[in-house]
Parts: C-alpha cells; sequence; structure tokens
C-alpha cells in the first residue's frame, strides 16, 4: 500500500514539476525548457518498461531533441534493459524506493538543525555545485531554479544545519497527502564525518512523521548514504531504474561575442540548422566550397554529418562544427578542425552562412570568434583556412582578420579543376573583430588535446 501511494505521490509531482507533458508510445516526457540541463526535469518516464531499449531511446531521441542529454527513467524498475541501453551508450543508476517502517537504530543531538527558506540554501548549493568537476555557474543557476520548480509543485520545507553559524549540511521535505518524501541530502565536504548528515535526515524525519504516515526516501543502490538510512529505519520497498546517456563534455563551449553565440547544436536545432542551408548559402551557379556539398542537400545526411563529427572526434583528431546563433536562432556553421594539436599547435577552419544573414558582419564575427578561442584560449601557434578565388566574401573576412596567402592547389567540386587559396595566420597577425567570452573551456580542454 505505501508504495502505491508513493507511486501516485511521484507522479503527480512529476506533473506538476513539469513545464510540459509530451505523452509518448510507451511513457510521458517531462520536460522543463528554462532549465533544459537539469536531467531530473527533462526525461523520459516509463512506468512499465514493456518496450525494447531501442524503442524506448527512440523516443527519448524524439522528445528530448532539444537537449543535449537522453534520459529513460523505468518508474517500476526495468533491469532486464541494462545490456541493450549499454549499446545504445546509457548507463544504469538504480536509485532504491525506501521507506520509513522501524525506529532508527538510536536518536542523536538535532540541535544544530533549523528550519530554512530556499534563498537561504542558494549560496551554499551553489558554491558546492561549482566545486563539482562538471560544475558551472549556469548550471548551478538552473538546479537551483530547479528547486523552486519542486517547491511549486508540492509543498515543500528546508532544513539544514550550521556549524559556527554557517550552514554545512541540508535536506528538503515534500509532502502532500499523507506522503512525504526526503530529498536533496547534503554536506558540504569539509564538515563530513560529523554525523550531520544523520541529523539533518532524523530532524526531517521526526517532523514529517507528524503529518504524514508514508515517509520515505531514494538512495543509489550502490552508494554508502543507503546504509545510514537503514539505521534510521528506512527499508526498500521498491526501485527505479534510470537510464543516462550524459551529453559530450564539449556541448558545454560556449563562445559568445556581441551578436553571437557559438556552441554545438542540440538534434532538433541541427533540424532548423538545415532549414537554413536548404534556404540557400551561395547563388547556385557558383560553388565555393572545395566540395560541393551543397548541391546534395539531404536533411538526415546533413544532421548525421555533424552528430558523426562529434562522435568521431578524439583529443588527437577533432572536429568542432560550432553552431552560429544569433537571435536565439541558428544562422551558420564555424568550425575548427585540428590533428595532433598539442603538438602542432594548428588549427583550420571552415564557415558558411546562410544567405539571409549575409552582409552583416556575422562571418567576420564568427571567425574572429573561433580565431580568439584558437589563439588566447588554446595557445595556438597557426591557424589556416583557404577558399576558391572566386569567393571575394570568404576572402574578404580572411584579409580583414589578417590572414596571409601562402599557396594555392587545384580543386574540382562540380568536375572542372578551380584554384584554391590558402591562407594562414598566427597570432601577431590578428586583430579579434569583436571581444569574445568563452565558458566551457575548462570541460572541454582534455577532448581537444590539452590535458
Amino acid at each position: 500500500m505505501s508504495l502505491e501511494r508513493i507511486h501516485a505521490f511521484r507522479r503527480r509531482l512529476q506533473a506538476g514539476a513539469a513545464e510540459r507533458s509530451v505523452p509518448t508510445a510507451h511513457g510521458v516526457a517531462y520536460l522543463a525548457d528554462s532549465i533544459p540541463e537539469v536531467y531530473d526535469h527533462n526525461y523520459l518516464s516509463v512506468e512499465e518498461a514493456r518496450a525494447s531499449a531501442a524503442e524506448l531511446a527512440a523516443e527519448a531521441d524524439t522528445a528530448l531533441a532539444g537537449r543535449h542529454h537522453r534520459r529513460v527513467i523505468a518508474e517500476q524498475g526495468a533491469p532486464g534493459l541494462q545490456a541493450e541501453f549499454a549499446e545504445l551508450r546509457y548507463t544504469l543508476s538504480t536509485h532504491l524506493v525506501l521507506a520509513h517502517e522501524r525506529a532508527p537504530d538510536r536518536l542523536v543531538d538535532t540541535s544544530a538543525v533549523t528550519e530554512v527558506g530556499i534563498d537561504d540554501l542558494v549560496d551554499v548549493r551553489t558554491q558546492a555545485i561549482l566545486r563539482e568537476p562538471w560544475g558551472a555557474r549556469d548550471i548551478a543557476d538552473q538546479l537551483n531554479e530547479a528547486k523552486r520548480h519542486i517547491a511549486a509543485a508540492v509543498p515543500t520545507r528546508f532544513f539544514a544545519a550550521r556549524v559556527d553559524g554557517e550552514i554545512a549540511g541540508w535536506c528538503e521535505v515534500r509532502s502532500r497527502d499523507g506522503v512525504a518524501q526526503i530529498e536533496d541530502v547534503e554536506v558540504l565536504a569539509e564538515h563530513r564525518g560529523r554525523g550531520l548528515g544523520r541529523a539533518v535526515v532524523q530532524h526531517a524525519l521526526i517532523d514529517a512523521s507528524r503529518s504524514c504516515d508514508v515517509v520515505f526516501l531514494e538512495a543509489l543502490a550502490d552508494d554508502w548514504p543507503r546504509e545510514l538510512y537503514a539505521k534510521l529505519g528506512f527499508v526498500s520497498v521498491g526501485r527505479r531504474d534510470v537510464y543516462s546517456r550524459l551529453p559530450h563534455p564539449l556541448t558545454r563551449l560556449r563562445l559568445r561575442t556581441p551578436r553571437l553565440e557559438l556552441r554545438l547544436g542540440t538534434l532538433a536545432e541541427l533540424y532548423a540548422l538545415y532549414a537554413v542551408a536548404e534556404g540557400g548559402i551561395h547563388d547556385p551557379a557558383k560553388m565555393p566550397f572545395g566540395v560541393a556539398w551543397t548541391d546534395d542537400l539531404d536533411e538526415q545526411s546533413f544532421v548525421a554529418h555533424h552528430i558523426d563529427a562529434l562522435a568521431r572526434s578524439t583529443a588527437d583528431d577533432w572536429t568542432l562544427n560550432l553552431v552560429a546563433f544569433h537571435e536565439g536562432r541558428p544562422v551558420g556553421v564555424q568550425a575548427l578542425r585540428a590533428e595532433h594539436f598539442g603538438e602542432t599547435r594548428t588549427i583550420d577552419t571552415g564557415s558558411w552562412l546562410g544567405r539571409a544573414f549575409q552582409g552583416r558582419g556575422l562571418g567576420t564575427e564568427m571567425r574572429s570568434a573561433a580565431l580568439s578561442l584558437a589563439f588566447h584560449h588554446l595557445g595556438a601557434t597557426r591557424a589556416t583556412s583557404g577558399a576558391i578565388a572566386g569567393n571575394p566574401q570568404s576572402l574578404g573576412v580572411s584579409r580583414k582578420l589578417g590572414y596571409v596567402e601562402v599557396g594555392s592547389h587545384q580543386v574540382s567540386p562540380r568536375g572542372t579543376a578551380v584554384e584554391h587559396l590558402d591562407l594562414e595566420i598566427d597570432p601577431s597577425s590578428f586583430t579579434p573583430a569583436v571581444d569574445t567570452e568563452v565558458a566551457g573551456l575548462e570541460t572541454a580542454l582534455p577532448f581537444l588535446g590539452l590535458a
């Protein structure tokens, strides 16, 4: 009976905390577009996993096309899917559902624990998040906002333990209809080993038990807190299997200029980018590229090209097809390529811009941002590029930024040989056209050969 009530509580919480709920063939996708990088608020929920992992992953691809991550939660467990999900590069995290069913083995002093407001926890939570390897300010902001989504969906109270007047540990209690969930139990690393985690949970448990006859929490099946919870009287009554495919770390990289943001695109954004390319990049009578890829545009091949480029990239041989966004819309691509960058310190650049966005200086802004990343942040000593001799727009951008011609060779994009000018630039010759802000670099460095 308690497990059924826990399931009902969770379903109501999931629906209430979501900004959008999208039914799929086998479940429901819960989405929060304002906090897209919070995995626990953007996922596919499946009550009973009766479909194959491939079918569920395909549904997740569709529902989460606007996200870099993928997450499928089998709400009542589905261990038989692990091997098949693993082939799709998903990892399994099993969550035990623990209900409070017996008295704690002992009680501890909880006088250091008091109720606090959500705003009291923002700073300390932010600092804890920034200490994580994946921590970043925008991630912290989204995770803090996620707490407000939860609090708006179900009555939520927050408890914190203080040491020398400063918050050292905390948790939250969500409750409705006689059911309470203790969640987000955290103790700062420097205060661990003092029993604060036990004190916070015990305080929350006693408080929740006054108004609720079912109190539960979740714990990772392979993590130590479940042992503490067992001592406090929590017993496993169910499981949830969380299958996740985390974003590639290079998706955290952002280049921001006065008018543009350059980053890797999500699946949905790549389809939008294809529409830009289909709308035209150049005069069809003239081919400005060494490979005539615009003569045979195909949506699936176009999207696959971007996905495969990231999948194939290694620290010794990488390609970054950064999508340029202007006013929130994709307008073109600025690519950076390198082989053995840690040794050669050389990158090659290439780009394209939809015709509707040409003539505004955006091409210069894109390339300037790429060179700023290469020279000022990655330590490149040389950048190469090139253009068909009859492509004055591309050559104009190159000359404006300081490239010099170092040679030429013949290419035949449409079967007839034409001259391709070879260009290069070094840091001393580079004059940035715009200021460029770079974010997410630390996470990206190992994947660019700069561990």
